[in-house]
């Protein structure tokens, strides 16, 4: 069985970095869904709605993706 390599000196600097990266990312993605949808005419609770599940779904795959490129 083969050990993964250790990671790189100033891995964990890199690591919050790409974290916070992934949260803003997420962030902005959920506003700009809750924008669209009042824009849309929906109601507060369903541009809420609209704004929490982008933000999870974006801010899970960009963890995904990160955790593949690794």
């Amino acid at each position: 069985m083969t050990q993964a390599p250790p990671p790189p000196a100033g891995g964990l600097s890199q690591r919050a970095l790409l974290i916070i990266i992934a949260l803003l990312i997420g962030l902005l993605t959920g506003l700009a869904a809750g924008v669209l949808a009042v824009l849309l005419h929906a109601t507060i609770l369903d541009a809420a709605k609209w704004a929490g599940g982008t933000f999870i779904a974006i801010t899970m795959l960009l963890f995904k993706i990160r955790e593949l490129l690794r």
